[in-house]
C-alpha cells in the first residue's frame, strides 16, 4: 500500500486494513452527504425533545423550533428501534447483506433492524468472497483517493488524518459538543421557563393583531396616497416645465417688446426733438416774418428824404443850386429811380393810365405819351426823355424841350395816380398841389424856371408827393400780403 500524508500534521501515515476492501455500499456510506450534526447531540436533542413533548402538553407549538417537531409515526418507530437495539442505531451496508431478493430494496444509510443470524451470515459471506477474489492495489488506491477527496470536499477539514490528529479532533469536537450541549440545556431551561409562565394575553394579541391590520391598512392607504402624490408631483413637474418654457418664451417676447419700445421711444424722442426744432425754427421765422412785415420794403428800396434844399431818392439829389452844382448824371439817375417807383406803384395798385406808359431804364428812363385822334381809331406815340446830356449849362437858356416835356408828363402821371387814390378815399389828397407844369406854384420845367432854387424846390415837392403815393401803396401791399397768408 502507498504511504499517505496526514493533512493536519503533514506526517506520513498508513491506511487501516479495514479500508482496503471497501464494498460499494461502504463507499457510498462514507461519501454520503450527511448533516455534520454529531450523533450523540442528535440523539440527546431528539430524546429531550421527545420527553418535553410527552411530558409538557401546555407548550405552544409556535414556540418550538421546526427542527424539534417529530411526527408521531416516526417517534413510534424510533422508540421501537431503541428498545430492540439497546439504544444503538444500526446502519445497513449493502455489501454485508446477502444476495437475496431484498438486496436492491434496502435504502442505503437508513436505520434498519437486522437479526443476529443474518448479520453473522453476511459477515461470513463477505470474508469468503474477499479471500476468493483479492482487490487490485491500483483500484484500492483510486478508491481511497476518491473517498478522501469526496469526504474532504464535504466537511471542514481535509482527509486523511493520523490517529493522533484524529484523537485531537475528537477532543475538540467533544469540547464543542459539550459547549453545544450546555447551550442546548440553557435553551431548554429557558423554554421551560417560558412554558411555566402564563400564556400570552389573547385579548391583547387580538387587539395587537387588529392594530396591526389597521396599521397595514393605513400603510396601504398611505402608500396609495404616496403614489398619488408622486403622480401629482410628476404632473406638477411636467406642468412646471411647460410653464417655465412658456415663461422663457414670454421673457424672450418681453425682451423683444422692450427692444421695440426702446426703438419707438428713441424714434419718438428724435421726432419730438425734430418737432421742437421745427417749431423753434417756425417761431423764429414767424418772428422774422413779423419783423419783415413791420419793415416798409418800399422805404428801403425807394428811400425818399431831404438833404437841405434838395430832395433825394436813394441818396440821389434831384435839382441844382447856384452854389451847389449837381451833375446831370446824378439828376438822370434820380429821375430813373422816380420812374421805377411810379411803375411799381401802378402795378401794385393795379392802375392803368391810358395816356402814358412808363419806361424805367435807369439813367435813360423815358415816358411814352399816347395821343388818340378824335375818332379813336388811330393813336400817335411820342417818346419823352427824362434825362439830359448836359450840352448846355444850366445858367444859360435851356433848349432841353424833350426834358421839359418829360417832366410835365411825369407831373401829369403823378396827378392822375393821386386822382385815382382820391376816388377810393376822399381823404387821400396830395400834400402839395400840382397843376399842369407846376408843383406848389414852382415850375417843373428846367428851361422855364425863374432860378435854380425854384426848380430845385419844385423837384423837392414832387418827390414829397411821390413819397405820399408810395406810403399808400405800401399799405395796400401789406393788406394784399395778409389776405394771401390768410387764404393759404
Amino acid at each position: 500500500m502507498p504511504t499517505y500524508i496526514c493533512q493536519r500534521c503533514k506526517l506520513p501515515l498508513s491506511v487501516d486494513q479495514s479500508l482496503e476492501g471497501l464494498s460499494n455500499a461502504q463507499k457510498r456510506l462514507l461519501t454520503t452527504n450527511y448533516s455534520p450534526r454529531p450523533k450523540s447531540s442528535l440523539m440527546g436533542d431528539l430524546k429531550a425533545g421527545t420527553e418535553s413533548l410527552d411530558t409538557d402538553d401546555s407548550t405552544d407549538a409556535s414556540l418550538i423550533p421546526p427542527t424539534m417537531i417529530v411526527p408521531e409515526a416516526r417517534k413510534k418507530t424510533f422508540r421501537e428501534a431503541l428498545d430492540s437495539s439497546g439504544g444503538k442505531p444500526l446502519i445497513g451496508n449493502r455489501g454485508g447483506i446477502g444476495n437475496g431478493s431484498n438486496h436492491g430494496k434496502v435504502d442505503d444509510g437508513s436505520f434498519v433492524m437486522l437479526d443476529e443470524d443474518k448479520e453473522g451470515k453476511e459477515k461470513k459471506d463477505t470474508g469468503e468472497k474477499g479471500k476468493a477474489t483479492p482487490i487490485p492495489v491500483s483500484d484500492t488506491v483510486s478508491t481511497l483517493s476518491n473517498v478522501f477527496n469526496i469526504v474532504s470536499s464535504k466537511y471542514e477539514m481535509d482527509y486523511p488524518v493520523c490517529n493522533d490528529c484524529a484523537h485531537t479532533l475528537i477532543e475538540e469536537m467533544s469540547k464543542r459538543c459539550d459547549q453545544m450541549t450546555k447551550e442546548k440545556d440553557t435553551y431548554v431551561q429557558f423554554l421551560k421557563k417560558l412554558n411555566a409562565q402564563n400564556g400570552p394575553n389573547r385579548e391583547r394579541c387580538t387587539k395587537s393583531l387588529q392594530e396591526l391590520d389597521k396599521l397595514k391598512a393605513e400603510e396601504a392607504e398611505t402608500l396609495q396616497q404616496l403614489e398619488q402624490a408622486e403622480k401629482e408631483n410628476s404632473d406638477l413637474k411636467h406642468e412646471l416645465q411647460e410653464v417655465q418654457e412658456q415663461l422663457s418664451e414670454l421673457s424672450i417676447e418681453e425682451q423683444k417688446h422692450y427692444l421695440k419700445e426702446n426703438l419707438y421711444e428713441h424714434e419718438l424722442t428724435q421726432r419730438v426733438s425734430e418737432l421742437n426744432r421745427v417749431k423753434s425754427l417756425y417761431e423764429s421765422n414767424m418772428d422774422q416774418l413779423d419783423a419783415l412785415r413791420g419793415i416798409n420794403v418800399f422805404d428801403d428800396t425807394f428811400n425818399i428824404s431831404t438833404q437841405g434844399l434838395f430832395g433825394t431818392i436813394n441818396g440821389l439829389r434831384l435839382g441844382s443850386l447856384d452854389d451847389v452844382k449837381v451833375s446831370w448824371h446824378e439828376i438822370n439817375a434820380a429821375l430813373g429811380q422816380l420812374v421805377l417807383l411810379l411803375s411799381v406803384c401802378l402795378r401794385i395798385l393795379k392802375l392803368e393810365i391810358p395816356e402814358y406808359v412808363l419806361i424805367p431804364m435807369g439813367s435813360t428812363s423815358k415816358i411814352e405819351k399816347i395821343e388818340r385822334t378824335q375818332r379813336n381809331t388811330d393813336s400817335r406815340k411820342t417818346v419823352l426823355d427824362l434825362f439830359s446830356m448836359g450840352e448846355f449849362s444850366i445858367g444859360n437858356i435851356f433848349t432841353h424841350n424833350k426834358l421839359d416835356a418829360g417832366m410835365v408828363a411825369l407831373v401829369d402821371v403823378i396827378r392822375k395816380i393821386a386822382a385815382e387814390l382820391k376816388s377810393i378815399d376822399s381823404n387821400n389828397e396830395l400834400p402839395f398841389k400840382m397843376t399842369k407844369d407846376k408843383v406848389a406854384g414852382y415850375n417843373i420845367s428846367p428851361s422855364a424856371r425863374a432860378s435854380n432854387k425854384e426848380w430845385t424846390a419844385a423837384c423837392k415837392y414832387l418827390l414829397t408827393n411821390t413819397k405820399w403815393i408810395l406810403t399808400f401803396t405800401a399799405g395796400v401791399y401789406q393788406d394784399q400780403s395778409s389776405d394771401g397768408s390768410a387764404a393759404a
